[in-house]
């Protein structure tokens, strides 16, 4: 087991490279002066097509701006299709169980359902491109949101603060909406979500009035921002099972870090040939990007 972890931790490495040489590349201090001045700009430009919101969808973008979380359910959201996501994914999360301690016990450190699967069940992937939820990315994000598609994740009880168990923040893009869905009952001790809500002040253990902890029934919904504000995967004494659904704008600061699903472009293309042309091009947002970053493959998670 310690000969096929460092193996994998080896062929990680290697496959992160050109993601990683590519956020060094544009974290040199004159490059990354020009591109957020540009993110600027484009801000300025699109902050008067911003969608206005109202109601619980306003205050959840509220929350976002002043917390960087809100929590809500599947019922207080009230949208179609919501019963159909989350019993397919519960069915699914319970199937992947024997799989998923297998893969536990063989030393992997993150269990995402298979993305070839997924296309089995496509209600899973077309259920975070409601316009409701663009709405609330884009009226947070300030640009047209790119969605990044689904992962249902299943986070084995082993008590280890590894992974995304560990303090976090996700480096996809400057600001990011990240959904939480319960797919089963999370308590204080079931690996709740949990975030810092001092944006990106390091963690300090002498303050723990700035963590929130967001145990909760299955259902649960949390709206969270994961690229301004540390979080994780409380470590767990019960499996946890959770779906998780990410947006950011379709520039996104590092395009390198995006695009970990598991559903390759092609399959994306075919799970959305159906929709509506904002739906595709959200799904599909690589197509705006600089020939040269759509050609740097993703970073393992």
């Amino acid at each position: 087991m310690a000969f096929s972890g460092r193996i994998r931790s080896y062929v990680r490495k290697l496959r992160s490279f050109p993601a990683n040489t590519a956020h060094r590349i544009i974290s040199i201090p004159a490059i990354q002066r020009r591109l957020e001045k540009e993110y600027q700009d484009t801000l300025s430009v699109h902050a008067s097509a911003l969608p206005d919101l109202t109601g619980l969808d306003a205050r959840i973008c509220e929350g976002l701006r002043q917390d960087g979380i809100f929590v809500t359910s599947l019922e207080a959201l009230g949208m179609p299709g919501s019963s159909a996501m989350f019993e397919t994914a519960r069915r699914m999360a319970a199937d992947y169980t024997p799989e998923a301690h297998r893969r536990a016990g063989a030393g992997e450190k993150y269990l995402m359902y298979p993305g070839a699967r997924v296309m089995m069940q496509p209600v899973l992937f077309t259920w975070g491109l409601a316009d409701r939820l663009l709405n609330i990315a884009e009226s947070y994000l300030g640009l047209p949101p790119a969605y990044d598609g689904m992962a249902l994740v299943y986070s084995v009880a082993d008590g280890k603060a590894e992974a995304t168990r560990r303090w976090h923040r996700d480096r996809e893009d400057r600001r990011m909406v990240r959904i939480c869905i319960y797919l089963n009952d999370v308590d204080a001790d079931g690996g709740p979500f949990e975030l810092d809500r001092r944006g990106r002040d390091a963690l300090q253990a002498d303050d723990p009035g700035a963590v929130r902890s967001c145990p909760g029934p299955a259902g649960t919904v949390i709206f969270a921002d994961t690229a301004r504000c540390l979080h994780r995967g409380k470590p767990a004494a019960r499996d946890r099972m959770a779906i998780f659904y990410s947006y950011f704008s379709r520039r996104p600061r590092n395009s390198f870090y995006c695009e970990r699903s598991g559903l390759s472009r092609t399959q994306i293309s075919a799970l959305t040939r159906a929709l509506p042309a904002r739906q595709v091009e959200s799904a599909l947002w690589h197509r705006g990007l600089p020939r040269l970053l759509r050609v740097i493959p993703s970073a393992p998670i």
